[in-house]
């Protein structure tokens, strides 16, 4: 009889949750180290800095350099809904491309969805990449505009 009265218990266990993911507060400073070789960085590199301002909007700046030998960098800035732990980001240049930042509780993994890839989000060609950035504080980021970040 016992068996019985657990079996509903374990099955409401295993049953299947909803699709949706649990919310994730994105809120903190995300890295990208680039790779360096003969004190040059030769690979990607960038900070992206989050702030939920409600649980469904998020201000957020954004920084992403190629690395040596052109050092071409992108940067943003904008408030944007948050929803099921993304951001979404369609640049005004190109509305045929978006970004998608797919936010976890340790990183944030960057990607594109365009329909013509030479485009580069109208941000010039290679200097978008898909990538995963570390979280590396979950404390409350000065959102402003990184644009000069890579200048001495």
């Amino acid at each position: 009889m016992k068996s019985f009265l657990l079996l509903p218990l374990f099955l409401l266990n295993i049953a299947p949750r909803g699709n949706s993911p649990s919310f994730v507060d994105p809120t903190g400073t995300y890295i990208l180290k680039g790779e360096i070789k003969k004190n040059r960085i030769v690979g990607h590199y960038g900070e992206l800095r989050v702030r939920l301002l409600d649980p469904e909007t998020a201000a957020f700046c954004f920084y992403l350099n190629a690395g040596y030998p052109n050092y071409a960098s992108v940067s943003l800035m904008d408030t944007l809904k948050y929803v099921d732990n993304r951001l979404f980001y369609t640049g005004k240049r190109d509305s045929s491309c978006s970004l998608v930042l797919n936010f976890t509780a340790k990183n944030v993994e960057l990607m594109e969805i365009y329909s013509n890839p030479q485009a580069g989000c109208g941000f010039g060609s290679g200097v978008l990449i898909p990538a995963t950035f570390d979280k590396t504080s979950s404390d409350v980021p000065i959102i402003q505009d990184l644009s000069r970040k890579g200048q001495g």
